[in-house]
């Protein structure tokens, strides 16, 4: 394993969750794309916990200013998240490279299609998302 996860409560105004996290330095293509499976492993870890009957996204949100991906199990308006996210800090990454690494990623990723989920994206707000 590349990255190295900690835990931390996050108490919402509607509800409680566990935020996991890591950060990954390096700077090479590959480091960087196995680090982005690593962090889609970990939150399709999750799904057995995180998916009720409103689920509908496995969201991917690319923070550009920070270099942050967090990932998120949402309903179909994108506004009641799941219990366990998963966030990730990278150094600066092209958006275009991510969207492209996350894509090849989870289409091959067993974990993921075990669930009826939609793989989307974004790195602006969450009604610009993108399908992966």
């Amino acid at each position: 394993m590349l990255l190295s996860w900690k835990e931390t409560e996050s108490i919402g105004e509607c509800s409680e969750g566990i935020i996991h996290k890591s950060e990954y330095n390096g700077l090479e293509e590959a480091g960087v794309k196995l680090a982005l499976g690593e962090c889609v492993e970990k939150s399709t870890s999750f799904l057995h916990l995180n998916i009720n009957d409103e689920s509908l996204y496995l969201l991917f949100e690319w923070c550009v200013l920070s270099s942050v991906l967090t990932i998120v199990v949402t309903d179909s308006k994108k506004q009641s998240d799941s219990p366990h996210v998963v966030q990730c800090s990278f150094n600066e990454i092209e958006t275009e490279n991510v969207q492209y690494w996350l894509r090849d990623y989870i289409t091959t990723c067993q974990s993921f299609m075990n669930y009826s989920l939609v793989a989307a994206f974004h790195c602006k707000s969450r009604a610009e998302s993108t399908l992966l």
